[in-house]
């Protein structure tokens, strides 16, 4: 299905959203809901997604705002529960939700998506980062932004996505070399 569905297949599975009460908008303009308290997605817990060695290391709190948490609800939703279930346990998310403190401790982005609970950085054991992120654009999970990184860079694959304004669909790759190159969906 295209990006902006709420409904997304990968290969032979196909995920749906159940809709039951904390509201957020999807990228078709549905409603989607939080089921059960602690949980973020059908998948997900809130601490899976909230989890940070630099927190716990710091003594740093990472307790999400409101905001934050429906934004984790909405990634979760869209993007991250139908990857686990297309991957199944072996997609573990590395870096979820960042407050101010945690992001400024490990040299985030001023503007880092992660602040927001719109982001999430994530490794698939087996799988390298590139194959990764042709996977999720080939598959039409909604993104905003989509970054792979070289091995030297932790090999790990950035995707957020936005409730509260249009999605760019943008792939950039991060070589070794430093900075951020356009991907074009071709060359993934």
């Amino acid at each position: 299905m295209n990006r902006g569905g709420a409904m997304v297949a990968l290969g032979a599975v196909a995920v749906g959203v159940v809709v039951v009460g904390l509201a957020a908008t999807s990228p078709s303009g549905q409603q989607a809901v939080r089921e059960v308290a602690g949980r973020v997605g059908r998948l997900f817990t809130l601490a899976e997604l909230t989890v940070s060695s630099a927190a716990k290391r710091l003594g740093l709190d990472n307790t999400p705002t409101p905001d934050a948490e429906q934004a984790l609800q909405f990634l979760a939703t869209y993007v991250l529960d139908p990857l686990r279930q297309a991957l199944g346990p072996r997609m573990r998310v590395t870096s979820g939700y960042r407050s101010p403190a945690v992001n400024e401790a490990v040299d985030g982005s001023a503007t880092s998506q992660h602040m927001k609970g719109e982001a999430v950085d994530l490794v698939v054991d087996g799988i390298a980062s590139d194959r990764v992120a042709a996977l999720i654009v080939k598959s039409g999970i909604p993104f905003d932004q989509l970054i792979w990184y070289a091995p030297e860079r932790g090999g790990h694959v950035h995707v957020s996505l936005s409730a509260k304004r249009a999605n760019r669909g943008q792939v950039l790759h991060a070589p070794a070399a430093g900075g951020y190159v356009a991907s074009a969906v071709g060359r993934v």
